[in-house]
């Protein structure tokens, strides 16, 4: 992921949007299928890495296809810094209303300034651990949408450094809350299982100073 002064948005999120793309092509295809999650790690040619779990799972009471991607990018020249943080992808999201999705689109956005996500990391043998964020939006694709969170990589703190570093530490579950900035009860909620990927996020993070 990729904080360009010009454009601030991530450039380092193809993969996963064509990843994506592709999921929602075939849960299309196969409305009845229930598709178990799916860890993907990818690494560019310029070295920006990320971690991606992919899956069906349900919000608002009906079943929707979901790509939570952790990603790391350490690049810093005179116009580009590299970041680090977490896009949470959201396919059909006509089907979730009346979520207000298009509250958090761009950077014009009514939710500007507003800490409507939360995550939580449940730990084995330590106390859990929560956050709250400022989540920006934007649609990838027709018919979905992603809430983002990024900071730049090379500063030594950061709500987005200090949960991958927990997650390279050792976690069980990775919850995240997003609020509708109208109804506080109306609440996109997944979780995220990483018990067994505490390797994997210590590569995504690897070299981190």
């Amino acid at each position: 992921m990729l904080f360009n002064l010009l454009a601030p948005r991530s450039i380092a999120a193809s993969f996963v949007v064509t990843l994506f793309a592709a999921l929602s092509i075939s849960s299309a295809a196969n409305p009845t299928a229930a598709p178990q999650g799916k860890w993907v790690a990818e690494r560019t040619d310029q070295g920006q890495r990320s971690l991606s779990y992919n899956a069906t799972v349900p919000l608002l009471g009906k079943p929707t296809r979901v790509t939570v991607s952790f990603n790391c990018d350490l690049l810093v020249s005179k116009q580009i810094n590299g970041t680090l943080g977490f896009d949470v992808y959201v396919n059909n999201v006509a089907a979730l209303k009346p979520f207000r999705f298009g509250d958090f689109e761009g950077p014009d956005a009514t939710t500007n300034g507003r800490k409507l996500m939360r995550i939580a990391i449940t730990r084995s043998g330590k106390p859990p651990y929560s956050v709250e964020l400022v989540p920006s939006g934007s649609t990838p694709a027709e018919g979905n949408f992603v809430f983002g969170t990024a900071e730049v990589s090379k500063l030594a703190k950061s709500a987005q450094r200090t949960l991958l570093q927990m997650l390279a530490e050792g976690g069980e579950r990775f919850d995240i809350t997003i609020t509708d900035p109208k109804d506080p009860k109306l609440k996109l909620e997944i979780s995220v299982p990483v018990a067994d990927k505490q390797a994997e996020f210590k590569t995504l993070i690897s070299g981190l100073k």
